[in-house]
């Protein structure tokens, strides 16, 4: 399993950034995390599935849950908590995401990343945010670690 990039970040990212992002990726969306789960491949290379319940999506297929695949070594994604995330597509295998970047959305937070996301969407001909599947927008959901 090949994984090109991949990032996590609690500091605020540039705009360049974030723009190189939403091109790169195939699908973002926010979503809550269902469960982790460490799996190998046949060379014995450990990576983690992670399930997300997808609450919204800012590009992308319209899915309802998504399974992506990162490295072991990486954050812990906790069980109940929504993130943000940019993937793509596996070249090998095109039922298969790799995560390219992930971030906690917390509406305590500025979520400055989610802010941005939305203003190259309203840029962007033919882009659309799909509606939440909550009745709560997610600038009004959060962690509660504040």
């Amino acid at each position: 399993m090949l994984f090109s990039y991949f990032s996590y970040s609690q500091e605020q990212l540039s705009i360049d950034s974030i723009k190189k992002m939403y091109k790169t990726a195939d699908i973002i969306f926010t979503g809550i995390v269902i469960y982790e789960n460490i799996t190998s491949n046949t060379l014995g290379e450990e990576s983690k599935l992670i399930d997300f319940d997808i609450t919204e999506i800012q590009k992308g297929k319209d899915y309802s849950r998504l399974m992506l695949h990162i490295p072991a070594d990486t954050m812990v994604y906790e069980q109940g908590k929504e993130y943000l995330v940019f993937a793509k597509r596996d070249k090998i295998n095109k039922n298969q995401f790799n995560l390219i970047f992930a971030e906690h959305v917390c509406k305590s937070c500025t979520n400055f990343t989610i802010k941005k996301v939305y203003e190259l969407v309203d840029k962007k001909p033919f882009a659309t945010i799909k509606k939440p599947r909550e009745k709560t927008p997610w600038n009004q959901r959060g962690c509660g670690c504040h």
